[in-house]
């Protein structure tokens, strides 16, 4: 796997156009790791040697620590989740077949279907406020939630019986992703990089998607799980407004964002609607208007 050389030189494409480059390439030293970052989108050999098994589509952010699987106490806000499990259990349950997408990668075999709650640095609960209320209002009270982020998750996520998601990276490594178990049968397991673990109900399981990952469910029932994204804790606050302001303004956000729905289905035109609405709605924030002189 290798870098998407045309989709990181558009993205560098869009933030010059906009001067956020050239803004954060003035800035201090505070961001220099984040220049690093954005001049290896233009010049993918500047970009950070990438393991073998750890080889998203985007470069590598340098200086983080980087390992398949996390340990809770890592992430002490992924245990504030674990222990409302039961909750956010019976808010999966209650979900009908029509509040979830059918989702078709080509990495995956059988059926997958989601329950978008965050999506590309959306709020989603206003399409249907009726449903998972009390998982909503959780997910605004963690700290080091990554969720205003483009490439930051928050998802109800079930897999059919007899279902293998192929191996695959995701996008970037600026996050650690969070797996709270809800319904897990015996035959459920996940590999990450050389490791491979099965979920527990009730639990959480850290990890990062930079690493190659592939899922299976043997099991004879639904497996479902509550996907959520945090950010790497060895990131600072000023690289994350930074990055958050960078990824979420439209021109950036377009280059990709439509992308991910193509394999779903169906798609409901409220919720493409929802997505164009909220873009413009975005620009107004003021960390994009301090970081793009050209909004």
């Amino acid at each position: 796997m290798s870098i998407k050389t045309h989709d990181c030189a558009a993205i560098a494409e869009a933030m010059h156009h906009g001067g956020y480059f050239e803004r954060i390439m003035q800035s201090g030293p505070e961001l220099d790791r984040v220049k690093a970052y954005l001049r290896s989108f233009e010049q993918p050999a500047l970009a950070s040697a990438r393991p073998p098994d750890q080889s998203p589509d985007y470069p590598l952010f340098p200086g983080l620590r980087h390992r398949a699987f996390w340990d809770e106490a890592d992430l002490p806000a992924a245990l504030q989740l674990q222990a409302h499990a039961p909750i956010i259990h019976d808010e999966w349950a209650a979900l009908t077949d029509d509040q979830c997408l059918r989702y078709t990668p080509t990495s995956m075999h059988n059926l997958w279907q989601v329950h978008l709650l965050h999506y590309m640095g959306i709020d989603l609960e206003p399409l249907n406020p009726q449903a998972c209320p009390k998982t909503h209002a959780l997910l605004r009270q963690l700290p080091g939630i990554c969720l205003d982020y483009p490439w930051g998750d928050a998802l109800l996520s079930v897999h059919a019986s007899d279902s293998h998601l192929r191996a695959h990276c995701s996008v970037d490594n600026l996050r650690v992703r969070c797996h709270l178990g809800l319904q897990i049968p015996p035959g459920c397991c996940i590999r990450v990089g050389q490791e491979t673990m099965a979920w527990r109900e009730g639990k959480v399981l850290l990890f990062e998607d930079s690493f190659e990952h592939e899922v299976w469910n043997r099991g004879d029932r639904r497996r479902a799980i509550l996907i959520v994204d945090f950010w790497h804790p060895d990131l600072t606050s000023i690289e994350i407004e930074a990055l958050t302001a960078g990824f979420c303004k439209r021109e950036v956000r377009q280059q990709f964002m439509y992308k991910r729905l193509q394999a779903a289905h169906p798609v409901p035109e409220r919720l493409t609607h929802h997505l164009q609405t909220q873009l413009e709605h975005q620009e107004a924030r003021p960390s994009l208007q301090r970081y793009w002189s050209n909004t």
